[in-house]
Order: structure tokens, then C-alpha cells, then sequence
């Protein structure tokens, strides 16, 4: 057996590995299972982005999730897989992105997923924007989830910029050129960020002094696990790679007006964890929620030396926060 086929394929009888589309919504879109044992418990992931798929990376990141969970990775709407296979209707696509869309497309994808495999209720785990439409679906529909897991969990996505901004005025104080730099995308988040090229300039100025100053034990994209990935074709990496924001109009709006705290009630138990260095989402804005937050039981995570993207920069104690 190839190596290729030997990560594609790793899992024996008692295992599953599965890659398929499946037509959700009038769309084709990606679906992807893995888990060494159908006895763990399913787990669906909502990658962040929006548009940041995290299918092709699943081996570098999710190998010890799916010791403990049968993983499901899904790309959104417009997003890497999922884009190829509706590119001609791309455009079209870009417009939709409310809610109710991604809404009824979770319910979709764990309808499919019922036709594959046994299972009660989902464990949902939503990272970064999939925390935004995750954490909607579990207040929504109790009666398809038994835990929910919000990864770096969004709260509200102006006020976390402002936030961090806030941070960084402090942190940059004796740096004229920075503190000139943050001062002036804080003036243009004030009267709220509309997504123009400009805009997405600015935004990563704004990425770059978060690592600079705030998340300096992150560890880098794995580039290499990608370009390798056994996962992706060529066109796919490049799609994963070049996400174009022009794709997610509809999604973008969803991202500026949807508030976490316009509800805080959960049927199920409820996980938050967070890297203590996430300029992205900062942990700062649930804590300030978190008492008011009703679930039958709920916990707020928060790990040391760990970025947005804590999974990766401390795999060993985010799985053990979530497994236990």
C-alpha cells in the first residue's frame, strides 16, 4: 500500500475513513469521516475562516482527536472542496451565507450523516467563525447535539477587535509607527468594518502586530503538512491556500451582525476553550458573559503559551481538555 493510501486509509474494520459528497441544500459539498473506533462518539467540526477549511490538515492536527472521536470535517459553503465542486455557480453562492443558511446546512449534514453512520446526538465543535454558527445551532436544536465545544469561541466580531486594539495601544505605546497603525484600523472598525480590499489590507497589518505583540508562542501554519497533504489535489491546495473574499459577501455580513450573548441559554453540556494569547477571539469577551451563560454544565478553558489556534499549538492539553 502506498503511503498515500496508508494516512487515507489507516483505520481497520473497527474504524471508519470516508470522503464523499453529499447534496446539501442544492449545493455539493464535502464531507469527510474519520475515527479509529464507530464506538467513539461522532463528533462534527465547523472549520473557522470563513473559508478556512481544516480537511486536508486533518493529519496534522486532528490524529488524536480521532482516537477519542470519529471526526467529521465539513467544507462551508464556497470553501476549498466544496467550491470546486459549485464553482460555476461560485457568484451566486457568495450572496447567500445568512443564518438560516448555515443552519439548515448543519441540520443537512447531520441528517447525512445518519444515512452513514449510528449515533443519537453529535458532539458540534465550532472554531473561531465555526464557533459563530455552532454555538447558534446547539442553542437551536438540543434534540441533535449531546455536547457543545466552542474553540476560541466568537463573542462579537467588532467588539473583539476593539478589544484587542485596546490591547494593542498599550503594547505598542513606545512604537510610533505600530501604535499609528493600530490607532487608525481602530477608527475604521468604529463606524464598522465593511470587507473592501483596503479593509483586508488593514486586517492584516492588524494580524501581524497581534503576533508581534500578543501571540508569540504560536506556532507557524504547518505549510509542508499541506503542500503534502495526501488529502488535497493540486487545485485544491491552491484553493485552500487562495481563499477568495469576494466569495463569502453573504457569510461576511453574518460574521459583522451575529452576537453570541442575544441568547446564552444551552440545553447541553458546554466546553469553551481558548489559547490565553488569542488576539482573534479573545477569551476577555466570554468571560465577561460566562456567569450569565445557562447549560447544564459549562466550563471555560483557557490555555498557556497558546494563540486562536490552540489545537495546534498545544495538541496534548487541548485533547485532554476535551476528552475529559
Amino acid at each position: 500500500m502506498s503511503k498515500k493510501k496508508q494516512i487515507l486509509y489507516c483505520y481497520n474494520e473497527n474504524g471508519i475513513c470516508m470522503y464523499e459528497y453529499s447534496e446539501i441544500n442544492g449545493l455539493k459539498q464535502y464531507i469527510q469521516i474519520r475515527g479509529t473506533d464507530r464506538k467513539n462518539p461522532l463528533m462534527l467540526f465547523l472549520h473557522g475562516g470563513p473559508g478556512g477549511s481544516m480537511a486536508g490538515l486533518c493529519h496534522a492536527f486532528q490524529t488524536d482527536w480521532e482516537k477519542h472521536f470519529t471526526v467529521v470535517n465539513w467544507d462551508q459553503r464556497n470553501t476549498c472542496k466544496t467550491f470546486l465542486a459549485n464553482k460555476k455557480r461560485a457568484a451566486e453562492i457568495a450572496k447567500t451565507g445568512s443564518l438560516q443558511d448555515y443552519m439548515a446546512d448543519i441540520d443537512a449534514v447531520i441528517k447525512y450523516l445518519h444515512t452513514v453512520y449510528s449515533f443519537e446526538k453529535i458532539v458540534l465543535a465550532g472554531f473561531s467563525w465555526g464557533s459563530l454558527i455552532g454555538a447558534e445551532y446547539a442553542k437551536m436544536h438540543p434534540e441533535n447535539v449531546s455536547y457543545y465545544i466552542g474553540i476560541g469561541q466568537h463573542i462579537n466580531y467588532i467588539e473583539g477587535l476593539e478589544y484587542t486594539c485596546g490591547c494593542l495601544q498599550e503594547l505598542a505605546k513606545d512604537d510610533p509607527a505600530d501604535s499609528a497603525a493600530i490607532a487608525g484600523f481602530t477608527k475604521k472598525i468604529s463606524g464598522g468594518a465593511e470587507f473592501t480590499p483596503e479593509y483586508l489590507k488593514d486586517l492584516q497589518t492588524f494580524s501581524i502586530l497581534g503576533a508581534k505583540y500578543i501571540a508569540k508562542d504560536g506556532k507557524p501554519f504547518p505549510v509542508k503538512e499541506l503542500l503534502s497533504s495526501p488529502f488535497l489535489k493540486f487545485r485544491e491546495k491552491k484553493a485552500m491556500l487562495r481563499s477568495d473574499p469576494k466569495m463569502f459577501e453573504g457569510t461576511y455580513n453574518t460574521l459583522k451582525t451575529v452576537d453570541f450573548r442575544n441568547n446564552l441559554r444551552f440545553e447541553m453540556p458546554v466546553l469553551f476553550v481558548s489559547g490565553d494569547e488569542d488576539f482573534v477571539c479573545p477569551n476577555e469577551l466570554l468571560a465577561q458573559c460566562f456567569d450569565k451563560i445557562d447549560a447544564p454544565e459549562k466550563k471555560n478553558i483557557v490555555l498557556e503559551k497558546a494563540t486562536h489556534t490552540c489545537f495546534l499549538d498545544q495538541p496534548e492539553a487541548f485533547i485532554g481538555a476535551i476528552v475529559k
